[in-house]
């Protein structure tokens, strides 16, 4: 089976990501640089990967299809996706990250990147295009033996530590020295690729950095749905170590995991509110899943709602770009943050990074409760009470969940809907952007999706409290379920 872009970048099976198919995707990813002007042959191109157990081997297939392209691989090693993305347009050039971000362990994801910004939906089209061109003329057969499995592998470059260290510098030459020495950071490095860069910026900014938990045994985590046993560990080493945060991310360091002072999840989209601040951004682009505090706040002049994924709220910037507004960022529900322009502060200049990041959230954070003299905890209680909880069925067909979507769709009688779910209230309107948004007359929301990236499909419902949030998620997934 071919590989399908996801929400952001082609993700598959790992049986199904035969060298074979890795190869001909990077070539028509190739193919298409090439044709629109953006690379030339012996131009480099950056790679690098999670600590996926199936990622040495997509990234030497990915490397023997870059050198046979005649274009040269700048190795960057197994670094954060940002980081790898943030080398590329720094040096503007393509970049290549292997990853499967938060899925199980046993699929993994290649990750395109123009010389500029992410590979964005109006790209993928003519990629897919030339990807079923070089499937279909099938010149490669020498290269493969009949498992599509390469018979000559090219070795990988010497580690390129260049990208690391730009990545690095982004945060340092921006934000005041020592901003961070009065904070203590347990890090929750598990199998996450940046575990090693992280705490090394951190501090460098002048925190005291714990390293915990730290294993060579792949862990999925999906900032989107915490796991109980995450949130078990936060609370002993709060007991252990008092610290002023806990802070992990997912396996590829784009999306973070924050436990305040006290133990408590800080989902994405909030922590992002306060990135958002501290920058004094003046537009600010969203999926349309994320928690609506945004607009109750009235802090920002440009607000846009997209449908969910990073090349869609990337869009988002890009036209407010266009609309003549500075100061641009984004997130997404799961906490990754972008700039689309360099932005000023007391003389220093951040660096604008349109992909996903999970180091800024944090570092936002803490320095937004300083400024205001408040804990992590006391500046997420200062937020308008629109708390979002997510949660995901998984293991169901994305063709099942398409269909359940569209079988919701026809159903125009909205108390029918209501009954279904057992909602506490009626349901007044539903927005079909992104999956089913359905607002209820109490002022709740419940979200329903297919997930972009894996088979499950996803549940967002946002309300006053944490506890009416997660029951309406927990109760209409427990009922959809029953209906798929």
């Amino acid at each position: 089976m071919a590989l399908k872009f996801g929400t952001s970048g082609l993700r598959g099976f790992v049986t199904e990501m035969t060298d074979k198919e890795c190869y001909i995707s990077t070539t028509a990813f190739l193919m298409y640089l090439l044709e629109t002007n953006n690379i030339q042959r012996e131009s480099l191109v950056a790679i690098a990967g999670d600590r996926r157990p199936s990622t040495n081997k997509i990234m030497s297939a990915v490397a023997t299809a870059i050198t046979d392209f005649g274009c040269q691989v700048s190795n960057c090693g197994k670094i954060p996706t940002p980081a790898v993305s943030f080398f590329g347009f720094q040096k503007h050039i393509p970049s290549i990250m292997i990853t499967g971000s938060h899925i199980p362990f046993d699929m993994n994801g290649i990750k395109f990147n123009m010389p500029f910004g992410e590979v964005l939906k109006t790209d993928e089209p003519r990629i897919i295009e030339l990807k079923e061109k070089l499937s279909v003329e099938n010149n490669f057969t020498k290269k493969f033996d009949l498992n599509d499995e390469l018979l000559s592998v090219d070795e990988l470059p010497k580690i390129n530590e260049e990208a690391a260290q730009l990545y690095l510098e982004r945060y340092t030459n921006f934000l005041p020295k020592n901003c961070l020495g009065d904070k203590k950071i347990v890090f929750y490095g598990h199998s996450s690729v940046g575990r090693e860069l992280l705490p090394q910026i951190f501090e460098k900014l002048g925190a005291e950095v714990i390293k915990v938990n730290y294993t060579e045994n792949f862990t999925p985590i999906d900032t989107e749905a915490i796991r109980e046993e995450d949130l078990e560990l936060a609370a002993n080493w709060v007991k252990e170590y008092s610290p002023d945060v806990i802070f992990s991310t997912d396996g590829d360091t784009d999306r973070p995991m924050l436990f305040d002072e006290k133990g408590h999840f800080i989902r994405g989209d909030v922590l992002c509110i306060f990135s958002a601040l501290y920058l004094k951004a003046n537009s600010v682009s969203v999926p349309i899943s994320s928690s609506t505090a945004l607009e109750e706040l009235g802090k920002f002049k440009d607000i846009r709602r997209t449908k969910i994924g990073s090349p869609y709220v990337i869009a988002g910037m890009n036209e407010a770009l266009k609309n003549g507004l500075s100061r641009v960022v984004s997130y997404e529900a799961n906490g990754g943050f972008l700039t689309a322009d360099e932005i000023e502060i007391d003389g220093r200049n951040f660096q604008p990074l349109p992909t996903r990041d999970a180091v800024f959230p944090l570092i936002g954070a803490l320095l937004l409760a300083d400024m205001r003299g408040l804990t992590l905890s006391e500046l997420a209680i200062s937020m308008p009470r629109r708390i979002v909880y997510s949660s995901s069925i998984k293991g169901v067909p994305t063709e099942n969940s398409k269909a359940f979507i569209v079988k919701l769709s026809k159903m125009t009688d909205f108390s029918e809907v209501t009954e279904m779910f057992q909602f506490p209230a009626q349901i007044k309107k539903v927005d079909f952007t992104d999956g089913a948004r359905m607002y209820l007359e109490n002022g709740e929301i419940v979200h329903l999706r297919p997930s972009g990236n894996a088979p499950e499909l996803r549940c967002y419902s946002e309300a006053i409290s944490e506890e009416c949030a997660k029951w309406l998620t927990d109760q209409t997934l427990r009922l959809a379920k029953e209906k798929i």
